[in-house]
């Protein structure tokens, strides 16, 4: 550990100090849980700085230090990207040395249509909004005016006889992409699904894309207009115990897991397959994977990626080398994808060097995402044409894991050192360690906020609309020390103006509905930015109260919003009501004393006395339940009335979980574990076909649909 000489922790904040920390975006206090500014220890902020790769000391020269980060910060006379307005005039504000005032400027755009403007101007000629002092000379801040635009992104070169350089303009519209069921108000119903939960009699051990076309063909026959997945980002195959979809190796690609390779013609048509798979002891494993209670990640990799590296070599054999119409197919698809994936299949190929199988060759790794993409998609196009008014919603985490393609592939990205999380609160005293690095938003700008893009452009894919986990991140995120968990941290700020503006603008390319995670503490720019952007809210059943004791009658929640009965973060209907939660969390030892478990119980049988009053005012308390005795075991009654209750309210879109339908007690994940419980794992207990068709269920599900209406 350093001492307290060179520490930064030594350093007073001073003038100097101050500006670069701001410049990092690195605040100095935070609104918590109770309403209360909470000032932010200047160590802490120091601490994130060094985080940043800026380390100081009482020897820096901090001023040297302040001037070369804001040379980087500000660019070189614009910074790298600018957001201007849609088929508008536009200005953007050039940074001008006072000696090239009067040198003659050439400027030219390429827009991306392909169409080009160009003019020059002597800066000495612009309107002057400011002024700065460099280094060596004063300079100007003068105003250019661009012509109008067409959404998109698009190149503007300033160029002087000597030297020339490139930004980039985002031409972004005002609001997000609203369809005209957004427009009209309609209330719409659907269902919230963890793909990897289902349960079948042909899968291998976990849902697959093949379930999620049942799924979301019986949703529809149902009512249902979306089904909310989890994330299908990739995990890491040779972590396979890592099982967390919010933990993944890289946001960009999709879990072959989830391929059915049954489907695929390269499965069929396979000998050498064929008879790996008819082998008895192969079918005898499978169908233990299937009656298992949970997920068996491990045994699960290891079968579907052998399979699938002997699918890739029928396929190379048999199309790649012959130049077939199915080889043609890949190879188009292979061309559009950038060299986001070309990285991603060398890295991958990389870690599997030493590998007997297919999974050594980068190719390989472009197979099996051109196999996920299409069964996804097909997924979408089954949604639509069922009648689904959005069809697959998915969800967009908020970081990748330390080891992960995304940070290694982007050093200069993302803080390896740093890890995103929250800081300390009751339910959290020591703060929260998400172990996810940021990325750094200085570097997000220089680089033009390239990966960001890529990001929305790929999740947007194959859906009607994008879940964005922690939109907060999109304006501020709490960084912490990598392995740290003593609450030690500071909030770090982000470009929230560019990042809004680049999601609009996706949305509409995508023609996808954004919806923003906004639950816990939200700084009330975000909810001005989501509200202005056309940015659905994401509700909670459990936490929509005026206070810690009264829930908020239906009709005062927000319209424009998702609201779930419940997520993979609160404890279902069934354990909620029966306390079953607080008993698992108490067996795991997530409560230091018993005080804590007695004060837990108490808050809960508050709610749920309160919940049976709710429900009576609104006229849906079932009559076996008024007597308001909240110690009888929880019913399809009482869970059909909460339901009709949440489907009733204001916001546009309304989820349930299949767990409620089922009166699940089990959780998918429990919040603050890792070992103690087996989280991302816990497998439905009914099929597809048992879920949507058995009585009771099915008419919970026609009094859910039924309660939505259009204004």
């Amino acid at each position: 550990m350093a001492s307290s000489e060179t520490s930064p922790a030594a350093l007073p904040i001073g003038r100097e100090v101050q500006k670069l920390l701001d410049l990092h975006g690195i605040q100095s206090s935070f609104i918590n849980y109770a309403g209360e500014d909470v000032e932010i220890p200047h160590s802490n902020r120091l601490a994130v700085l060094s985080l940043m790769g800026v380390e100081l000391t009482p020897a820096s020269d901090v001023g040297a230090v302040l001037e070369s980060c804001q040379e980087i910060s500000r660019g070189h006379w614009l910074p790298p990207a600018s957001v201007i307005p849609v088929d508008r005039e536009a200005t953007v504000a050039l940074r001008i040395p006072g000696i090239d005032l009067e040198v003659t400027f050439n400027w030219q755009i390429t827009a991306e249509n392909g169409q080009r403007f160009d003019g020059s101007f002597e800066p000495r000629h612009l309107p002057e909004i400011n002024q700065f002092q460099a280094p060596s000379a004063p300079g100007s801040i003068r105003q250019l005016t661009l012509p109008p635009l067409p959404a998109g992104y698009h190149s503007l070169r300033l160029s002087q006889p000597d030297q020339h350089k490139e930004f980039r303009l985002i031409a972004a519209p005002d609001r997000g992409y609203t369809p005209q069921w957004a427009e009209s108000n309609q209330k719409l119903a659907g269902i919230s699904l963890h793909l990897y939960e289902l349960h079948s009699s042909r899968n291998w051990g976990i849902g697959d894309f093949t379930d999620l076309l049942d799924f979301t063909r019986r949703a529809a026959e149902s009512g249902l207009n979306f089904v909310v997945l989890n994330p299908l980002h990739i995990l890491d195959e040779l972590a396979p115990d890592q099982c967390s979809p919010y933990s993944p190796l890289d946001r960009r690609f999709l879990n072959p897991l989830y391929i059915d390779v049954e489907v695929e013609a390269d499965f069929r048509d396979s000998s050498d397959i064929m008879d790996y798979v008819a082998r008895p002891a192969f079918e005898e494993r499978l169908q233990e994977l299937r009656d298992a209670e949970l997920v068996d990640y491990e045994s699960i990799n290891h079968i579907k990626h052998t399979v699938l590296s002997k699918m890739f070599k029928h396929f190379k054999q048999q199309h790649l080398e012959v130049n077939s119409e199915r080889a043609e197919a890949f190879r188009s698809w292979l061309q559009g994808k950038g060299e986001a994936l070309t990285r991603f299949g060398e890295f991958q190929a990389a870690r599997h060097r030493l590998s007997m199988n297919m999974a050594r060759h980068e190719d390989f790794h472009f197979y099996l995402q051109w196999l996920a993409e299409s069964q996804l998609q097909a997924c979408q196009d089954l949604a639509i044409v069922n009648g689904m008014a959005i069809g697959l919603i998915r969800d967009l985490a908020v970081g990748s894991n330390r080891r992960s393609a995304e940070v290694q592939l982007n050093p200069d990205l993302f803080c390896s050192a740093a890890s995103v999380g929250a800081p300390p609160d009751p339910f959290a005293p020591q703060g929260q360690n998400w172990g996810l690095p940021p990325m750094n938003p200085l570097a997000l700008k220089n680089t033009g906020f390239t990966h960001f893009i890529e990001l929305l452009k790929d999740n947007m894919a194959h859906c009607g609309a994008l879940r964005i986990d922690h939109i907060m991140s999109l304006m501020r995120l709490w960084w912490c020390p990598g392995e740290d968990h003593s609450g030690t941290g500071a909030y770090v700020a982000y470009p929230a103006e560019e990042l809004f503006a680049i999601t609009r603008l996706e949305s509409h390319r995508q023609q996808c509905v954004i919806i923003g995670e906004d639950l816990g503490v939200v700084p009330p720019r975000i909810r001005q930015l989501m509200s202005e952007s056309a940015v659905f809210s994401n509700l909670l059943f459990y936490f929509e109260k005026y206070d810690a004791m009264h829930f908020r009658h239906p009709r005062d929640w927000n319209r424009k919003a998702l609201a779930m009965v419940a997520n993979h973060d609160v404890p279902t209907l069934a354990a909620w009501w029966s306390k079953s939660d607080l008993t698992l969390r108490n067996e795991i030892g997530l409560f230091e004393n018993p005080d804590q478990l007695n004060a837990a119980i108490s808050a809960r049988e508050s709610d749920l006395i309160q919940i049976l009053h709710w429900l009576n005012e609104l006229h849906l308390l079932p009559d076996v339940w008024t007597d308001f005795n909240i110690h009888r075991n929880f019913d399809a009654s009482l869970c059909q009335a909460i339901l009709q209750a949440v489907t009733g309210s204001e916001a546009q879109l309304v989820s349930l979980q299949p767990e409620d339908l089922c009166l699940i007690h089990k959780p998918i994940n429990i919040p603050g574990t890792s070992d103690e419980y087996p989280n991302w794992r816990r497998k439905l207990p009914v099929t597809v076909d048992e879920l949507f068709g058995e009585p009771g269920r099915n008419n919970m599900l026609h009094v859910f649909v039924g309660s939505r209406g259009a204004e």
